[in-house]
């Protein structure tokens, strides 16, 4: 059951992600959340402007976007887990990108709490 609430509210994050919809983020991120990823490291508060800004300017990704896993790997560690593995981004019918990604997840009294994500483009 653990892993199930896990996998849920990681879906339910990322489907937050592709709509821009920040409020939801931060519900779930930690205040000491942090991602990683080709153009260096931000903060929680640094991400969520960002995605906030992207989307008032119709940059962020459009409706048809989403994630899938191609791989997936769970690692649970009392009151934390690692899910580690391959995604890819489509939009539409056509994919995007594909990272290979890390993400630490945080089991608090409610629900699952985002720590840390660090993702890296695979090479085409």
């Amino acid at each position: 059951m653990k892993n199930l609430d896990l996998l849920s509210t990681r879906e339910d994050w990322y489907a937050a992600f592709f709509a821009g919809d920040t409020d939801f983020m931060a519900a779930v991120e930690a205040d000491s959340f942090s991602v990683v990823h080709a153009n260096g490291v931000q903060s929680k508060w640094e991400q969520l402007h960002g995605i906030s800004r992207a989307v008032q300017a119709d940059l962020w990704f459009p409706d048809s976007a989403y994630k899938q896993d191609a791989q997936l790997s769970l690692q649970n560690h009392g009151d934390f887990s690692v899910v580690s593995g391959v995604s890819h981004t489509w939009i539409g019918d056509a994919e995007h990108s594909r990272v290979l990604f890390s993400e630490l997840w945080r089991k608090n009294a409610q629900d699952w709490q985002l720590m840390h994500l660090h993702f890296t483009p695979m090479a085409e």
